[in-house]
């Protein structure tokens, strides 16, 4: 009996283990099945996405020839340049690094968008053309996209309409346009300081500012930063950082998925935070203010530099705030579309420019600094191409604002070449 039970036992320890190695295939073999299934679905699913997202654009290009949105605006009364302006506006929008700013564009020749070697746009007109250059005032413009011309040919920048309205109030002046898209306040008083120091000084420094230095500090909730600043932080010494180059490309593929963006647009749209591209701009963060007060203390900290500068360098200087469609109060139908797209950040631009004004009426940059943010508030006519850019007659209206200001500037104060 002792004897028979003794061989049970192995037998029946076999027989447990069977049973477990069974199990243990049974769950294997189902945990691949369903992760089979999950991957089928996952990869239908991204099939009818993609499949969605190419549908969508095919049927939303109304015509292939047509290169931009902005096309139709109808602070366009002429269109019969316009889309081939916007073939050549894509065709000049690439850039390239340029030292302490960060970048500026490839020159570019074409019949309304020329680009010089250094990056800067045209001047269609010259008023110390034809007259004795050495007794021409120089004038140094600074500004973002609004400045450098987008949606205007080159001859009805606000620059070159500058020009126009100085010569014919009989002021001979040599102005240039450094506007640069996406460029904030900071990086224009660099700009300015490239030229200073190579020697180059100006009779009159105009800058035109607002969006690029409130849109910055949305972006990255902090002010007084170059927009997308994260990535600039998150690729330094890539090269050398294999581990983390792998997952950024890994993250780049994840990205270009369209099952991750629909997630991301979801998540977006109940208000859940996204931080991930903004970490590693936490350390570099905390030393720049936030909000839309930060927005205000960075830009008149820029205007205290500059007017140092000029007292020093013996030029004048002139600020002004540009308006966007969130301060036109009666917009077409045409600037409502374009102002709902900017829905998300609308608040914030009223609060920043609410800032602005407020440190405005303290005192904060006296004379030389003056507010357009206004300016086309109560117009009724078309005015703005999207949420910022402004048709070719809105840049007229704000070149002479600026010609006004510089003929008094030289009748005033007599700047260097008018006095001698």
């Amino acid at each position: 009996m002792i004897l028979d039970t003794i061989r049970l036992v192995p037998l029946l320890a076999t027989g447990g283990y069977v049973a477990t190695l069974t199990k243990i295939v049974r769950w294997v073999r189902d945990g691949w099945v369903a992760i089979g299934i999950a991957l089928l679905l996952f990869g239908l699913l991204e099939g009818v996405l993609s499949l969605g997202v190419l549908i969508e654009d095919r049927l939303g290009q109304r015509q292939p020839s047509i290169p931009d949105w902005r096309v139709d605006a109808d602070a366009y009364p002429d269109r019969s340049w316009v889309t081939k302006y916007y073939a050549e506006f894509r065709a000049s929008d690439g850039v390239r690094w340029w030292p302490y700013v960060y970048w500026r564009r490839h020159p570019y020749r074409g019949e309304y968008i020329n680009v010089d070697r250094t990056g800067l746009r045209h001047m269609s007109v010259s008023t110390a053309t034809g007259a004795d250059s050495s007794g021409s005032i120089k004038i140094f413009m600074f500004g973002g996209s609004a400045l450098w011309g987008t949606g205007a040919r080159d001859e009805f920048t606000i620059p070159s309409v500058l020009a126009r309205e100085l010569a014919n109030h009989g002021i001979p002046a040599e102005v240039t346009n450094f506007g640069e898209s996406g460029y904030v306040s900071t990086q224009e008083v660099i700009a300015l300081l490239l030229r200073l120091q190579a020697g180059d000084i100006p009779d009159i420094v105009l800058f035109y500012d607002g969006v690029n230095d409130t849109y910055s500090a949305y972006q990255q909730h902090a002010a007084g930063l170059p927009q997308n600043e994260f990535k600039r932080v998150s690729e330094f010494n890539l090269p050398s950082d294999f581990s983390r180059l792998r997952a950024m490309a890994l993250r780049s593929v994840t990205d270009s998925l369209a099952t991750v963006q629909m997630l991301t647009s979801l998540l977006q749209r109940v208000g859940l935070p996204l931080g991930p591209r903004r970490q590693a701009l936490t350390e570099l963060a905390a030393d720049h203010p936030a909000g839309a007060a930060g927005v205000a203390a960075v830009y008149f900290g820029n205007v205290e530099l500059v007017k140092a500068l000029g007292e020093h360098y013996g030029f004048k200087h002139r600020f002004y705030w540009q308006p966007t469609i969130f301060q036109k109060t009666s917009l077409t139908g045409y600037e409502q579309s374009e102002n709902r797209k900017a829905n998300d950040f609308a608040s914030f631009f009223r609060d920043a420019y609410a800032a602005v004004r407020q440190r405005r009426q303290t005192g904060a940059a006296d004379s030389v600094f003056r507010d357009l943010s206004l300016v086309f508030a109560d117009m009724r006519q078309p005015v703005f191409l999207d949420w910022v850019h402004i048709g070719e007659a809105g840049n007229e209206a704000i070149a002479r604002i600026m010609a006004t200001d510089v003929v008094n500037l030289t009748s005033r104060h007599r700047v260097r070449h008018f006095s001698q």
